[in-house]
């Protein structure tokens, strides 16, 4: 790419976020707010509009005169595939920016197949039944897994099979932009839609894996290498010893994990499900010893970064939330600090993976230097 490219390209992005932080904007608006001059507004306004990114509308005046020209993004005319790749499943959509789907694609996994070969697959159907219709700005892919997430590389999602998995290099003969996040930060962006109103809040995702997600005066906390949110690699006290994965003993995730806790009771996790339901006090105790691991580690970041809120999501707190919900919160407000503005715990409904993935797609666009995000 020219510099000359590279500088349009920049151009256009400035263009596009003026436009979504101001709907409605007027080009002499947007020049003076991206200090670009009134002629390169207007040849590359008319380019975005050419794309379907932008709209043009004229605004109803009271006056006489000629009515001014307002830009608006077009959300039904941009189009994204976003991809949620979980432990037990892969899910394609192609959709465009207002949530609607357009084809979508999904496929069970059993963990022993090729899943990078399936992610291909499932992407190719349904690009193959969208043809040449849709001009697709980028593919946003929500990995469950340790996610290196500037450099767009799967770290470990061990389920999957994927360890240092560069998904730029493996899906780069598709010629769309990729991004990828971590499932849990994914569930972030969502969160941030929703609740402007708490600037820092916590996601914890107790599932499989222990994760979560730190967003901080309303923005992902970022760190050197990317990482940031692997909860379940805090080491805790403990008599046992029990070597991780990560080269540590005694992470969260060897005491609180889907698989922790089937070796600690000595059955499968839908036992456990069946045994809590039947009212068995050893099943009971087992989920209650989670909050006992789980507590005072959440209450020390609460009273560290001023937490307003702290969210809890993934398969245990599906099946466990009436345990835990509230064994959790009282044992998290009697470690923390009075000054602390944390107003408690909630449980995660669904997330909107098409939401997010617009959410996600849309803060990488303007605040990464990437500028290869604006396909041609």
């Amino acid at each position: 790419m020219t510099s000359a490219q590279r500088m349009k390209q920049e151009n256009e992005k400035r263009i596009l976020q003026a436009v979504w932080e101001n709907p409605g904007i007027y080009r002499k608006l947007v020049a003076k707010k991206t200090n670009l001059s009134s002629q390169a507004v207007t040849n590359q306004v008319n380019e975005l509009v050419q794309k379907n990114l932008l709209l043009e509308y004229s605004q109803k005046t009271t006056g006489k005169g000629r009515a001014p020209i307002s830009l608006a993004l077009n959300y039904k005319g941009i189009y994204l595939l976003t991809v949620d790749v979980s432990l037990n499943h892969m899910n394609v959509f192609l959709h465009n920016l207002d949530g609607d789907i357009v084809i979508s694609a999904m496929l069970h996994l059993t963990g022993k197949e090729d899943s990078l070969q399936c992610l291909k697959d499932l992407i190719k159907r349904v690009l193959d039944q969208a043809g040449d219709e849709y001009l697709i700005q980028a593919i946003v892919i929500s990995v469950a897994g340790v996610v290196k997430e500037d450099a767009r590389i799967v770290v470990s999602a061990e389920k999957i099979h994927w360890q240092d998995m560069d998904l730029v290099s493996a899906l780069e003969y598709l010629n769309i932009p990729v991004i990828v996040r971590n499932d849990v930060n994914f569930i972030a962006a969502y969160e941030r839609q929703h609740y402007p109103e708490d600037i820092s809040f916590m996601i914890v995702k107790l599932d499989i894996g222990i994760g979560a997600s730190f967003v901080l005066n309303s923005s992902s906390l970022k760190t050197t290498s990317k990482v940031a949110g692997e909860l379940g690699h805090v080491s805790i006290a403990h008599p046992d010893t029990r070597p991780c994965i990560c080269g540590k003993n005694n992470c969260l995730t060897k005491f609180i994990s889907v698989e922790a806790l089937e070796k600690e009771y000595g059955a499968s996790y839908n036992t456990i499900i069946e045994d809590v339901k039947k009212g068995e006090k050893r099943a009971i105790r087992l989920i209650e010893q989670i909050c006992d691991y789980l507590a005072p580690v959440l209450a020390n970041v609460i009273n560290l970064l001023d937490i307003d809120r702290g969210i809890l999501c993934g398969c245990t707190m599906e099946n466990f939330s009436h345990i835990i919900y509230p064994v959790l919160e009282k044992k998290i407000k009697e470690n923390l600090s009075y000054w602390v503005s944390f107003k408690g715990l909630e449980i995660h409904k669904d997330t909107d993976m098409i939401k997010a993935g617009c959410q996600v797609w849309m803060e990488y666009l303007f605040t990464s230097e990437d500028t290869s995000l604006i396909a041609e």
